[in-house]
């Protein structure tokens, strides 16, 4: 009983698993390079998030500010296009297109969820 729950449980993790190594974006993920863009990200966010808090605290001169903004800005915009091409290069690839009839079925479901009704 215990070998058939093993080799059950083996059958699920291997369903799950494969279909997550054959998407494309998943040697990127794997190696860190989409985290590693998207912690530059979140640095240049909470600094500028920083000196809006030093200002608005009053630590910091409208002049001071808005030049320490600008600055700050224009750093992030580097980690910003990264993220941005990197995006771009993620392609997930459906399997097949959906058929007209599931589409309008899924519509007709969705559409009386919602109470609607489908016009023809």
């Amino acid at each position: 009983m215990v070998i058939i729950f093993f080799i059950l449980m083996l059958i699920f993790l291997v369903y799950i698993l494969v279909p997550l190594i054959n998407e494309s974006y998943w040697p990127f993920v794997s190696r860190g390079t989409f985290a590693v863009i998207q912690e530059e990200k979140k640095e240049c966010i909470r600094a500028i998030s920083d000196v809006d808090f030093e200002y608005e605290m009053g630590k910091l001169t409208k002049e001071d500010y808005m030049v320490t903004r600008e600055f700050l800005k224009r750093q992030a915009r580097p980690a910003l296009e990264k993220e941005r091409d990197f995006s771009k290069g993620i392609t997930l690839k459906p399997g097949k297109e959906i058929s007209k009839s599931l589409k309008k079925s899924i519509t007709k479901e969705v559409l009386r969820i919602c109470g609607k009704k489908l016009l023809s």
